[in-house]
């Protein structure tokens, strides 16, 4: 069982929390964690004469500011009864999910049970959560969430961000996870759909959506239109990838006012398209586009998507189509060799070599054409300059994605039950909401915080490296028991580590730091 132990150099005294633990017949102690110096108890409790012994080390900055985020979402009035089981596992999501067993021992390691004012929480309440989260209308759900969330980080949904990711499952009883193809490609793993729309300005989920593992994205992204529509949301601009720009789902959106920026795959349609256009002539300095450390040469040519009038954007990068280009002529000179020595060659090399093993010059001119080439249709008024940044800016759905399957941990999943399934995309989705607040309280604040050069995501692990160190105390009769006969001390923090705290937490944090030294 961890303890803490104190180390003394140079004069003073440091905590570290650390355990015993036998190794090949002989006791030893492991490392765990460095909690930083210790504070003298007069110095920590001025009120108090006699000493004080560190009992117990909590995991305490990271949860504080989830738990304060989450208050000023509204989040524990939503979900009742079950708000500290619900918050609990999306507090440890936030962190390292494993399990649901393994929450409630995360419990343990935290502060959770100061915040909530409750001693602990059970496995059973922890799971009994996931079956209610199963009964909640997700939509109204979602529509409460985001309208705080919106109002919180000032941004309205006049231009959204949507794709659509899946999710593999290990076992074979989920009727909702069907054989598909995933985003590495791989055919046959069974799978789940998760359609996601965000605000383009700072990421804040709008709403997601579950489908089985067969349904195409397009489908999936004519449904979210029509969730979109519900949710008073009628118009504005929409950024959205590559197979999900089917005909219909396009004219279902400029029914409406939307404005388009989305991805085309370069199909026989597209490339008869711009087939008679001259790639050299669009490399010219007006034509240029900076994206980030990515150089595009874009022009526009008017086109009809279905009965959708607007225009493709050819973009050109030079960069990607010389690489390209440089290892597929290495590919090439590799199979000849090969020929040579009477090597079989690869199936999808043999269109460039002729029958007497001579390169195929005309076939090899074909393929490079459009190597660096990608496309863009909108049927809006927006620059070229414009729909590139738009598109691209799109990353940030990316990075939703990064985080539910990052720190968030969404896959692979090895629930059996559909209801399951879903509650557990609802906390995943819970988790994402909270860390772009998060990030949003952050960068809203850059200003105040012009020493912090750090993502989001690396200031939310600054801060859970911060703990609180309970002391067992021989109090007077006065203090009651309630109190557990325990005060408590905050770990020194680093300036980055008390400035986020102070940015997210505002004045929850200062009282708190008060309240342990009375």
């Amino acid at each position: 069982m961890p303890f803490i132990r104190k180390i003394k150099r140079n004069g003073r005294t440091y905590l570290a929390e650390v355990e015993n633990q036998r190794v090949v017949g002989k006791v030893k102690q492991r490392f765990i964690r460095y909690l930083g110096l210790e504070q003298e108890s007069e110095e920590v409790f001025p009120h108090y004469e006699n000493r004080t012994q560190p009992s117990d080390v909590k995991v305490y900055g990271s949860v504080l500011a989830l738990h304060s985020i989450a208050s000023q979402l509204g989040l524990y009035s939503l979900f009742g009864s079950h708000a500290h089981a619900i918050m609990t596992l999306v507090f440890c999501h936030c962190h390292n999910y494993k399990s649901v067993s393994d929450t409630e021992k995360w419990f343990k390691k935290t502060d959770l049970s100061y915040l909530f004012g409750i001693e602990k929480i059970t496995e059973k309440q922890l799971r009994s959560a996931l079956e209610y989260l199963d009964t909640l209308d997700q939509f109204e759900l979602q529509k409460s969430i985001f309208e705080m969330a919106s109002r919180i980080c000032d941004e309205k949904p006049t231009s959204v961000i949507y794709d659509v990711t899946n999710i593999h499952f290990e076992g074979i009883h989920c009727d909702l996870a069907k054989p598909g193809r995933d985003k590495e490609g791989v055919r046959g793993r069974r799978l789940v759909q998760i359609g996601l729309v965000v605000t383009k300005k700072w990421g804040i989920p709008i709403f997601h959506q579950v489908h089985p593992g067969n349904i195409h994205d397009s489908k999936i992204f004519k449904e979210a239109i029509v969730l979109l529509r519900r949710r008073g949301i009628r118009g504005g601009v929409i950024v959205h990838d590559r197979g999900m720009t089917a005909k219909s789902s396009i004219l279902a959106l400029t029914g409406g006012r939307w404005k388009i920026v989305a991805g085309v795959p370069l199909h026989k349609g597209i490339k008869s398209a711009i087939s008679n256009l001259d790639f050299s002539s669009v490399r010219v300095f007006r034509n240029l586009v900076r994206q980030g450390r990515t150089h595009f040469y874009a022009t526009a040519l008017p086109f009809k998507l279905g009965d959708v009038n607007g225009k493709l954007i050819i973009l050109l990068n030079p960069a990607k189509r010389a690489v390209t280009q440089r290892k597929r002529v290495d590919k090439i000179l590799d199979a000849q060799a090969g020929l040579l020595e009477k090597k079989e060659t690869e199936t999808h090399l043999k269109k460039f070599f002729s029958k007497s093993g001579k390169v195929n010059t005309h076939a090899l001119n074909r393929e490079e054409k459009y190597d660096g080439v990608s496309v863009l249709f909108t049927n809006g008024k927006i620059s070229n300059k414009d729909s590139v940044r738009l598109y691209f800016e799109k990353d940030i759905i990316e990075k939703s994605f990064q985080a539910l399957r990052g720190i968030i941990n969404i896959r692979p999943v090895h629930l059996r039950l559909d209801g399951k399934v879903n509650a557990h995309i609802l906390i995943c989705y819970l988790s994402y909401t909270l860390l772009t607040t998060f990030r949003c309280f952050l960068q809203k604040n850059s200003g105040k915080m012009g020493f912090l050069e750090c993502s989001a995501l690396e200031a939310f692990e600054e801060i859970a490296q911060t703990y609180k160190i309970y002391y067992n105390t021989d109090l007077s009769s006065q203090v009651s028991a309630i109190e557990n006969k325990q005060r408590y001390q905050i770990v020194s923090m680093t300036s980055i580590q008390e400035q986020i705290l102070k940015t997210v937490c505002q004045d929850q944090f200062c009282s708190d730091q008060n309240l342990g030294k009375t």
